[in-house]
């Protein structure tokens, strides 16, 4: 209802507020995740609304956007990132357009571990950073002492893992960090520790854990599902091996593979996905390049695998980056061509589909490293 009123011969209108609560769940959620994100600088209230944990449940999305594929490019220490639709029928003829989102500056961090519910963590040697791909916002992690006195430098780059994972119970984000200091082939220490985001405290603090088993998590393939982080490590002999870490108990587990999975980790060929819920590895065999060999964790408990063989008929070098509905595996050349294409293999009909990916600036980056990530969500949160 308007109201107005006269103040020497001038009428000032005065209009009734609109409740917020109304507000947020009719106009924020039709907006999309970019629009959303400037509306957090309107006010601390609209900020602390909208950064609410369960600000999704109280205020779902009119129409939530579809997933997309998340591609980061390395281009001399500049990390791009840019999205993609992701057609779970495509066509052989088609093409899809790639938009640029946000881009790191010169920060050179060579790890990205796969995205959590809208969020990536970014690692170089010891630093690591929680980044929201498309709002551009980040967090610096504190840098973790080792045995309270040694901080993590430069040279134990290689000694030093981060992993990424989301409890959907508590809604709570964690950040792994495994670090192994050795001089030579001798080991002098192995430390695990967990850093809890989320929590409204802004000194953000590690929190050493402990593990039976000694392991290095061997490359940056870590995967979380359904509150587990599952990723490829070698035992303290040498031994490649599996581990599930429970990210609300913060305790570890470790599953039997076959020789065939063990080497592939040692060889780094090892890529862990999400299978129908399930804990998925696949990667190319080494003598037969077009063989691929898809394992599925069929049963944690016992644990027990089944094994799948495919004939690939490409004749390019591809990786895989994981599962689009119940029988679309997405792959990928690991080095920027031109044209780029992604490759769409259905795992019932055996038929695999090649879609050409645009964007802007493509043809710049031949021959620079990129990574795929399929079913990414957008999401305005940061902690």
């Amino acid at each position: 209802m308007n109201r107005s009123s006269s103040i020497s011969g001038q009428e000032t209108e005065y209009f009734d507020r609109i409740p917020v609560d109304l507000f947020i769940s009719n106009i924020l959620s039709r907006l999309p995740v970019k629009s959303k994100a400037q509306c957090r600088c309107v006010s601390k209230l609209w900020s602390s609304m909208i950064r609410r944990p369960n600000y999704d449940q109280l205020f779902p999305i009119k129409t939530p956007a579809p997933p997309r594929i998340l591609f980061t490019i390395d281009v001399a220490g500049d990390m791009l990132f840019y999205s993609s639709p992701q057609p779970h029928n495509p066509d052989k003829n088609s093409s899809l357009v790639a938009t640029l989102h946000n881009r790191t500056g010169h920060t050179k961090f060579y790890k990205i571990c796969g995205p959590v519910c809208g969020l990536v963590c970014r690692q170089y040697n010891s630093v690591a950073v929680i980044y929201n791909p498309i709002t551009g916002e980040s967090l610096n992690l504190p840098k973790l002492s080792f045995k309270g006195n040694i901080k993590l430098s430069e040279w134990l780059f290689d000694k030093a893992r981060y992993s990424f994972g989301y409890d959907p119970i508590d809604k709570q984000f964690k950040v792994l960090c495994i670090t192994w200091m050795r001089t030579g082939s001798e080991n002098l220490s192995d430390e695990y520790h967990v850093l809890t985001l989320g929590t409204g405290n802004k000194n953000l603090l590690w929190r050493k854990i402990q593990c039976c088993t000694i392991h290095f998590s061997s490359d940056n393939t870590a995967i979380c599902i359904d509150g587990v982080l599952y990723y490829p490590a070698e035992i303290y002999k040498g031994e490649g091996t599996i581990v599930c870490f429970d990210v609300r108990s913060e305790k570890f587990s470790f599953t039997n593979i076959d020789r065939d999975m063990a080497l592939k980790i040692k060889s780094g060929t090892l890529t862990l996905i999400d299978y129908k819920g399930k804990l998925g590895a696949c990667g190319f065999d080494i003598n037969h390049r077009k063989r691929l060999v898809l394992w599925v964790l069929e049963d944690a408990k016992e644990p027990k695998w089944s094994k799948h063989t495919y004939n690939l008929n490409v004749n390019v070098s591809i990786h895989p980056a994981g599962m689009i509905g119940s029988c679309q595996l997405v792959l990928y050349p690991s080095f920027m061509q031109d044209p780029f294409f992604v490759f769409y293999y259905n795992l019932e009909s055996n038929i695999i589909t090649r879609v050409k990916l645009e964007a802007p600036l493509f043809k710049r980056f031949h021959g620079c490293r990129i990574q795929a990530f399929p079913n990414y969500v957008e999401d305005v949160k940061l902690m």
